[in-house]
């Protein structure tokens, strides 16, 4: 028999609870032990209403996904020899060459001039020149500066005409018409500084071959207007 109070097991016929004390009556004595899986009903765990997320629902978006490199860059061509209909030979020389090259002498040169160099020979030196004409010197370095500017220029220049910018054409035609404003005066600062007229055969070389490119790249780029629209 069981106690009604503490469920505590007890030897049939005993009046009392050995363990908590309670009196026990013949109505009470049950061979079985309490229905404790009826206790344990009552606290069924609740329905709960936090279900797992589905994680499929987040999705990865578009932007981090994979990008497609099979895909062409067509920002930019690539220069061939041929686009849109007008061949490009001339142009690939300027960018690949030409700048490049204009820019590279007009540094030589600068150096040769703004450290004197360039009188250097076997019967003469710089200093003998310096000390017949002292404003020379300085007539030299002026010109050494402004050539460095007609490289950069250049430089400046080639990656407009790369890049196939509406002002690249219009630089080049620049940059010629820079070459003659520079040798023109170089030529008139040497002539206010010596009793040498610098306006000779030279100068003129200097001065028509510019001329010569500022006519061809107009009537060139003119002809391709449609290719620079960037």
């Amino acid at each position: 028999m069981f106690c009604p109070n503490c469920g505590n097991q007890c030897p049939d016929g005993t009046k009392f609870c050995q363990s908590c004390g309670t009196p026990l009556t013949n109505n009470q004595q049950q061979n079985t032990q309490p229905d404790f899986n009826n206790q344990q009903a009552n606290y069924q765990q609740p329905n709960q209403q936090y279900q797992q997320p589905n994680y499929n629902q987040y999705q990865q978006p578009n932007q981090y996904r994979q990008p497609m490199y099979n895909q062409p860059y067509q920002q930019y061509p690539q220069y061939p020899d041929k686009f849109n209909g007008h061949q490009m030979g001339w142009y690939k020389f300027l960018i690949y060459f030409a700048l490049f090259a204009g820019a590279f002498f007009n540094v030589c040169y600068a150096v040769l001039y703004m450290t004197g160099s360039i009188y250097e020979t076997e019967q003469i030196d710089p200093l003998t020149v310096y000390s017949l004409y002292p404003g020379v010197k300085a007539v030299d370095i002026v010109y050494g500066i402004l050539l460095l500017v007609l490289a950069v220029f250049m430089i400046v220049t080639r990656f407009q005409l790369s890049g196939l910018k509406k002002n690249g054409p219009k630089m080049v035609v620049a940059l010629y018409g820079l070459n003659i404003a520079i040798a023109i005066i170089y030529a008139i600062l040497i002539s206010c500084t010596t009793d040498y007229m610098a306006f000779d055969a030279s100068t003129v070389g200097q001065c028509v071959l510019p001329i010569v490119m500022i006519i061809v790249n107009k009537v060139y780029f003119d002809r391709r207007k449609d290719i620079f629209v960037n």
